[in-house]
């Protein structure tokens, strides 16, 4: 009996020693996992798509004085 008390109490220091090595690794490599992000051609796209929106929303005059400003630049 005293074999086998001594046989079970090893067991369960290894399988503790694995399981603390396996929580070991799984915290080290958590950071080399890449998170989920969009693809910088998606925020591209977002982007793009609010400059357009907003250069057609925006008043003519506002427009006028980009035209104005594109001459002033070509002229110097």
């Amino acid at each position: 009996m005293d074999e086998n008390w001594y046989a079970l109490e090893q067991e369960v220091r290894d399988r503790l020693t694995e399981a603390r090595a396996a929580a070991r690794i799984r915290t080290l490599t958590r950071g080399l996992h890449p998170t989920a992000r969009r693809p910088r051609w998606a925020a591209v796209i977002r982007l793009a798509r609010w400059v357009w929106a907003h250069a057609m929303a925006s008043p003519p005059a506002h427009s006028r004085g980009v035209a104005n400003v594109r001459a002033a630049t070509k002229r110097g």
